[in-house]
This record gives C-alpha cells, structure tokens and sequence, in this order.
C-alpha cells in the first residue's frame, strides 16, 4: 500500500483550513451587514458577492474532500487521472482564496466594518 504524499495532502488541509476561514469571515461579514444596514440596493449586492464567496470556498472545500478520499482508496497508487484535478483544484483554490479575502476586506472597507 502507498500512501499519499505528505506534502500533497499537507497543502490540501491547510488549504481546506484556508476556506473554512474564508466561508466564516463572508458569513461574519454578511452578518454584520445586514444587521447594521438592513435591506437596501447597496446591501444586497454586497450580500450577492458574499454569498458567491462562500458558494465557491465550500465547492473547493467539498472538491479536495471527495478527490483526496478517492485517492487514498485508489491502490497501489493514486492515477494521473486522479492527480491531475487535484493539482488543478490547487492552483484554482490559491487564486480563490486571495480574491475571496480581498473582497472580503474590500466590502467591510465598503461598510466601516473593522
């Protein structure tokens, strides 16, 4: 049997960490705004992006989940076929993350929010 790589599934956890994050601060930050500013036009498309943050963190998050489990039940070794998504869901993860927290900040900016 062979396991996986160490540090491929070292960077799929701290990435799966990283998106959890992500998913809590949009849904902070969503919080935090209706609570403050109820309904209005400015609110709403400010809740839209937010709520497109955590859609996309939780399908990367639930990506890594079902790829990474499917690898360790492939014996004796993990297939191209199998990597190569992964490897892609990496990479597309990192530019996800960073536009997720920039937005982020961008609307608590938007709305005084510390």
């Amino acid at each position: 049997m062979v396991a996986l790589p160490l540090e491929l599934t070292t960077t799929v956890l701290e990435l799966q960490r990283q998106l959890l994050v992500v998913i809590n601060h949009a849904t902070e930050t969503s919080f935090v705004i209706m609570e403050t500013y109820s309904d209005t036009e400015t609110t709403l498309i400010a809740l839209e992006d937010l709520d497109n943050i955590r859609q996309r963190a939780n399908t990367y998050y639930s990506r890594f989940y079902t790829l990474m489990v499917r690898m360790a039940e492939s014996q004796p070794i993990p297939n191209s076929a199998m990597l190569e998504p992964l490897t892609r869901s990496i990479e597309d993860a990192i530019v996800t993350i960073a536009r997720a927290q920039a937005t982020i900040r961008e609307e608590r900016s938007n709305f005084n929010l510390p």
